[in-house]
């Protein structure tokens, strides 16, 4: 597959974003949905301290108003079995595609610090990306 994406486009560099596995369970867990409005929550709240040289993590949780508190559900498939699959069948599929690009020496391993609002920014930083909307373009 890597193979026939290399020949259909110039890959200058891939982007891996990297968290630990047992906050992205966390994160799975938390999700919820509003019943009514369809709206996505999430209840986690992630705050870890750093430690062996691993640095901090924190995501707050993404909270609905009070008239959606009442009617929120979890989806069937957020349970810790089916997330840890999923997480395994990922890493399968995608560890050939890293490989690949790593062997070409196009890899940028990036750490997520927190949630989007706090990462983002970074992540244009290391990407020297001032331009947002730039940045939008390259991701889409």
């Amino acid at each position: 597959a890597q193979e026939i994406l290399d020949g259909v486009t110039d890959i200058d560099m891939v982007v891996n974003l990297k968290l630990r596995e047992d906050i992205i369970v966390q994160k799975c867990l938390g999700r919820r949905i509003c019943g009514q409005c369809g709206k996505n929550f999430n209840l986690a709240c992630i705050d870890v301290k750093a430690e062996n040289g691993l640095p901090p993590i924190y995501m707050s949780p993404l909270l609905p108003p009070n008239n959606c508190m009442s009617k929120l559900l979890t989806r069937d498939d957020d349970t810790e079995e089916v997330v840890r699959n999923r997480l395994r069948i990922y890493n399968e599929m995608s560890q050939p595609v890293e490989d690949f690009y790593q062997k070409q020496g196009k890899v940028l391993e990036f750490d997520l610090p927190g949630g989007i609002p706090e990462s983002w920014p970074k992540l244009l930083d290391v990407l020297n990306l001032e331009d947002q909307q730039e940045m939008k373009l390259a991701a889409a």
